[in-house]
């Protein structure tokens, strides 16, 4: 076969087949001949047939190419010819035709010849089947290394260090030519005494790159690497394609990525191009691959059914072909590209592909225009608008940082250009707006929409959808700033207008549906805000299908409503679906699929699965953490959870750090009566209470039931959960009364709301056992427990915790109604599932080891009591303090302990 190497004008092509050529010599004939010309491709050929055995009479009287073909045939020493710079392969057609086998290069007859050809052109068509090609790349990727050491090697190991020289390398496109001039260049530079050097001539690696950013012309003596560009453009000319030029020129002027050809170069968007606006679709198509075939561009095919196919551009072919009057119609072809219907809207995951393309080129073009007095004002704006789109493609990515600082450069634009008021302002005003909202920028976000809501009112009208849209944004920001009431009252007005100006199944009337049942759950109208989701829901299904993320969202705000109905197994299905679509189509550390991720957790932990839940928060909190910030809302909520989930595992002292650093910091960022700070206010006097503050505890639990009473009313959720903290608090306080007054007034209502079989009704229930045991009603106690316990294991299991901790509670009651010997069997049996759920030293362990040791006491085993007490009390000296109730209650127990028969 005939070899070809081909590639970018100076790839190394030449210098690879001088290698080859050496390698033969000794043993084989090599020729060489030179096919940039005509006249010194035939010239060299004629040499090579008679240095072959033809004769003069021969080449006058014939075929020139079949006598050297035929002469070849029977040369009897092994040989090569090399027919280098053979970047017209029209000129290898001779008499015949290079792709048919009849033109001046054809496959050797025999198994001692060879030959191989230099080219830019990477045609498979022009060469035909005869020929292999073989691509010569710069030295890029994995390759870099040694682009840098070849740049050490000219330019030696004073120019810089090799991590600079690979840095130089990747800014040179790891291009030979290029590489090697750089190397030379500061060879040279460096061998020139310092009063002989311009003061800014370049004599390192970092220094050249620098000169280089500047322009091509600093560094290119001689415009060696330009001239190289320039001779192929000169070949497409010459091929009838003088268009090729002005092509490349615009996109060189694109950012320095991949650009999406097929959406940005076609008939439509270069129609305002000058020249190019004359070119059709196969004209455009024609110019590009004339451009790759030369190793201009790189046209790379879609690698999958939703991607595009792109182009890429040597850095230095970018440089040399950088042409500031490009950049006006680069930009029209990028506004027109990013209007247009193919290229989609940049919130639909169906074109988030067009629009991650298209989003460096939106954002480079209007840095560098913004603020240009050259460029024709029309030109600035179209910008505007598309680092605009493209802003709001980052801020559905949940790249809400990014999204932020790329929106307020373009809003400082466009408020020199406009007022405040114009549409472009507004609109830019409104999406930064919703991304500080989403980065906890609440107070801020609720200035701008109340500002911008009041003049669309006065100038749009109420029902307009603009208005719609920033009066549904404004209740989004007012429910997370706790003014729920309000959010209410603001949702119900944009859905009633949605309905009618839009209708029922307008995707801003089910957002604003979707949010408005958030609003209803959190309100305490549980099974309505169901019915609300599950209407969403519905649609949402038909009309985007079950992987959209409007859908899977909505499944998410259900499966919170699952959860706090009871339906705990049914919210965890449906979140891990949602978690598992969310992570194929939005990423792992996008904030919708952390608020999964955090919510699955969530219920987890209300499984018993405490130890899952701690590692999935924590995860969560690493992301936010590192996305976020320590104070966004987001962050210290999932703080707030892990926090419990500590609690639960016995690690009470950390779970008490991490509330009181989550309540400072909300109460800054929130205030005080927000709804999530009497949340954490209301877990941390949990926490106190099982740290021994109990009046501490009753102190802050009574603070935030006055809160949610104002706030709430008597009978919502949040309320009868700080309420039936409190009665636990005054319960171990002693107010035996007030505590079953609490807990018989929040079980009816649980009752009735939730069911008799709500997880919530049942832990009431339970605690109201307690205190009729503590009260000497102890037959009733039984058979609460006994109905408790039935519920539990059907719907937890045998060793869910708040199963363990009826049977506990059971167990205590039966050892004294004279049980003992059933209290021990169930003790026993609860102290293994505990040291294998919680381990030796967790709280409800050692609380289960105390009881049991006091059964033991009472049954004889005397000892064994003893042991089990004194392990208890080593320990709690580890963690607890000498005056801890749990302390002070092991150490009085070790101290009464004598023989039944001695008690009186």
């Amino acid at each position: 076969m005939v070899q070809v190497l081909c590639g970018l004008g100076g790839s190394g092509k030449t210098a690879i087949a001088l290698e080859l050529a050496r390698s033969r010599l000794g043993h084989a004939q090599v020729w060489w001949v030179d096919a940039r010309q005509s006249t010194t491709l035939e010239t060299g050929l004629r040499a090579v047939a008679r240095q072959a055995g033809a004769s003069e009479d021969e080449l006058r009287a014939g075929n020139t190419a079949d006598v050297l073909w035929s002469h070849l045939v029977r040369y009897e020493r092994p040989w090569l010819l090399v027919v280098d710079n053979a970047d017209e392969p029209a000129l290898l057609d001779g008499p015949g035709r290079l792709s048919e086998g009849t033109g001046w290069i054809r496959l050797p007859a025999t198994g001692r010849g060879g030959v191989l050809v230099t080219t830019r052109d990477s045609t498979q068509k022009t060469w035909g089947g005869a020929c292999v090609l073989h691509p010569v790349r710069p030295l890029n990727g994995k390759d870099i290394t040694y682009a840098a050491r070849i740049l050490r090697d000219y330019a030696d190991e004073t120019a810089g260090s090799l991590d600079d020289a690979q840095d130089l390398a990747r800014r040179l496109g790891g291009l030979p030519l290029a590489l090697r001039l750089a190397g030379t260049y500061l060879s040279d530079a460096n061998h020139a005494p310092a009063p002989y050097r311009e003061p800014d001539t370049p004599v390192d690696f970092r220094s050249y790159q620098a000169a280089l950013d500047r322009g091509l012309q600093h560094v290119d003596r001689g415009s060696v690497i330009d001239q190289t560009w320039a001779m192929s453009l000169k070949l497409l000319e010459q091929r009838g394609l003088p268009l090729a030029r002005p092509l490349l020129r615009l996109i060189a002027t694109f950012a320095d990525a991949s650009l999406p050809y097929t959406l940005l170069l076609t008939p439509r968007t270069l129609a305002g191009a000058g020249e190019l606006a004359q070119l059709d679709g196969p004209g455009v198509w024609n110019l590009l691959t004339a451009l790759a075939g030369l190793g201009l561009v790189d046209l790379q095919p879609a690698t999958g059914s939703d991607a595009l196919p792109v182009l890429s551009v040597h850095p230095l072919v970018r440089d040399a072909s950088l042409d500031p009057a490009a950049l006006g119609t680069a930009v029209q072809a990028l506004h027109s590209a990013v209007l247009g219907q193919e290229t989609g809207v940049p919130e639909e995951p169906d074109y988030w592909e067009h629009w991650a393309l298209l989003e460096p080129h939106a954002l480079d073009f209007f840095h560098r225009v913004a603020g240009s007095e050259s460029l024709d004002q029309a030109i600035v704006n179209a910008a505007a608008t598309a680092a605009n789109l493209a802003a709001r493609h980052l801020y559905a990515k949940g790249l809400y940082g990014r999204a932020r600082t790329e929106l307020e450069a373009v809003l400082a634009h466009v408020r020199v250009i406009f007022d405040d008021t114009h549409p472009s302002t507004l609109a830019t005003r409104y999406n930064l707006a919703r991304v500080l909202h989403d980065l906890g920028g609440m107070e801020e976000a609720r200035c701008e929409l109340e500002a911008i809501l009041a003049h669309e009112r006065d100038t749009l009208g109420d029902t307009h959808p603009h208005t719609l849209a920033t009066q549904h944004d404004l209740a989004r920001v007012l429910h997370d700033l706790g003014e729920v009431e309000r959010a209410r009252s603001e949702y119900e007005a944009v859905l009633a207008c949605g309905r009618v100006v839009l209708g029922d199944t307008h995707p801003h009337t089910l957002a604003t549906q979707q949010e408005l049942a958030r609003v209803l759950h959190d309100l305490g109208e549980v099974e309505r805000a169901r019915s609300e989701l599950e209407a969403v829901l519905a649609h949402r299904r038909v009309t985007l299908g079950d992987t959209h993320p409007s859908t899977f969202n909505t499944r998410h705000n259900l499966a919170r409503v699952l959860h706090d109905l009871g339906e705990v197994e049914r919210a965890r299905s449906e979140y891990e679906a949602v978690l598992a679509c969310g992570r194929v189509v939005l990423g792992d550390t996008h904030p919708h699929t952390l608020a999964t991720q955090q919510e699955l957790a969530r219920v987890l932990h209300d499984l018993g699965e405490v130890e899952r839940a701690r590692s999935e928060l924590e995860a969560v909190l690493a992301h936010r953490r590192v996305t976020l910030g320590d104070t966004h809302p987001s962050t210290f909520n999932t703080r707030h959870n892990l926090a419990r989930v500590l609690h639960d595992l016995g690690e009470v002292e950390r779970a008490r750090s991490e509330y009181e650093a989550v309540l400072a910091c909300g109460r800054v960022v929130l205030g005080d009566t927000h709804p999530r700070i009497l949340i954490t206010q209301q877990e941390l006097a949990l926490v106190l209470h099982d740290l021994g503050e109990v009046e501490r505890a009753r102190s802050e639990l009574e603070a935030v039931l006055a809160h949610r009473r104002v706030i709430f009313g008597n009978t919502h959720r949040d309320t009868l959960t700080t309420q039936h903290s409190l009665a636990v608090v005054l319960h171990d306080l002693g107010e035996m009364e007030r505590a079953r007054s609490e807990f018989e007034a929040i079980l009816a209502h649980r009752r009735v709301t939730l069911g008799d079989t709500h997880l919530n009704t049942l832990i009431t229930q339970n605690n109201l056992a307690k205190v009729l045991h503590d009260l000497g009603e102890a037959e009733r106690a039984r058979s609460e427990y006994e109905t408790v316990l039935a519920h539990e294991r059907v719907v937890l299991g045998d060793t869910h915790p708040s199963t363990l901790i009826t049977r506990y509670n059971l167990a205590r009651l039966l050892h004294d109604l004279g049980e003992a010997e059933r209290a021990r069997s169930e003790l026993e049996a609860i102290l293994a599932h505990e040291r294998v759920i919680h381990g030796d030293t967790h709280p409800h362990t050692l609380t289960t080891q105390h009881s049991l040791a006091v059964v033991l006491h009472d049954l004889g085993e005397m000892e064994r009591a003893r042991s089990e007490l004194e392990a208890i009390l080593a320990h709690e000296r580890v963690t607890r303090s000498d005056t801890h109730r749990d302390m002070v209650t092991t150490r009085h127990s070790l101290a009464n302990l004598r023989p039944p028969h001695a008690i009186k």
